[in-house]
């Protein structure tokens, strides 16, 4: 059974627990002031827990350009044991849900190509963005109804 919860300030070391193990060093650059902002974004950023163990989080980020709402995943990451329970897809449902309560037309996440989660999102109706300007980075993008 899949429940998602809060990150608060009780609990907040166990999204950089996460983040460790389901990012690479070389490619992640969270900063003190990410986990700080995390405790500000209220159901932006949640944990997953599978048989109440925690075993993934998301978080994410609201952005407004040109007058319309955006939101961002900064990160989101399934420990590998516990990958293909859903969990990763139920965090996924929770932000485009997020999205449409804040009256976003999309998701977009930037990911680094030497992560091999690409494939991931496209088969969750996020369409890759023709030209990204880096060559390191694929931008994908979830447009909502």
């Amino acid at each position: 059974m899949i429940e998602l919860d809060a990150i608060n300030s009780n609990n907040l070391k166990v999204l950089e627990v996460i983040n460790q193990k389901t990012i690479p060093e070389e490619i992640r650059s969270f900063s003190p002031q990410y986990y700080k902002e995390t405790l500000q974004i209220g159901p932006l950023a949640q944990y997953a827990y599978f048989n109440n163990v925690c075993v993934g989080a998301v978080r994410c980020k609201k952005e407004t350009h040109n007058k319309s709402n955006k939101l961002q995943i900064l990160s989101l990451g399934v420990l590998p044991a516990y990958r293909k329970y859903g969990v990763g897809s139920q965090l996924l449902e929770h932000v485009i849900n997020s999205a449409k309560e804040i009256g976003s037309k999309e998701v977009y996440v930037q990911l680094p190509l030497a992560l091999d989660s690409k494939n991931w999102f496209l088969g969750r109706g996020f369409t890759e963005l023709s030209d990204s300007g880096n060559e390191e980075t694929a931008i994908l993008v979830h447009h909502l109804q």
